[in-house]
């Protein structure tokens, strides 16, 4: 089972060490209790903050908005879910090749050279 948002939230934040005041400070916030407001689960995390938030974290964005709104609107979600990940979500390898393919590319057109030999999955041609 996915944890819920404030065990994520305590967990990763404690990991971390970082505080409130921080954690406020990285989504804009002044005031360091919104923070304790939404671990306490008496506020709802805005979903505009949850890049700032998995950036904070250093947390995966996606599986951060997966958690939010899971909670707060399981309706969109599901909606967002079938329509983003029709094959079923990546796995972190995947993404991982996916956001160098993106840095590498840099707007250029990309063309993957596949073949399966000696644990090289795939190539990627930049022109």
């Amino acid at each position: 089972m996915k944890e819920n948002l404030a065990t994520l939230l305590t967990t990763q934040q404690a990991a971390l060490k970082l505080t409130d005041k921080e954690l406020a400070e990285a989504l804009g916030y002044s005031n360091e209790r919104l923070i304790a407001m939404i671990k306490a689960g008496t506020m709802n995390l805005p979903v505009n903050k949850v890049p700032a938030l998995a950036k904070a974290l250093q947390l995966d964005s996606f599986e951060l908005l997966r958690t939010v709104l899971s909670e707060t609107a399981p309706e969109l979600w599901n909606a967002i879910e079938s329509i983003a990940v029709p094959l079923g979500a990546l796995h972190p390898t995947e993404v991982n090749l996916l956001r160098h393919l993106r840095v590498l590319r840099a707007g250029r057109e990309a063309s993957p050279i596949v073949f399966d030999g000696k644990g090289v999955i795939a190539l990627i041609a930049v022109e």
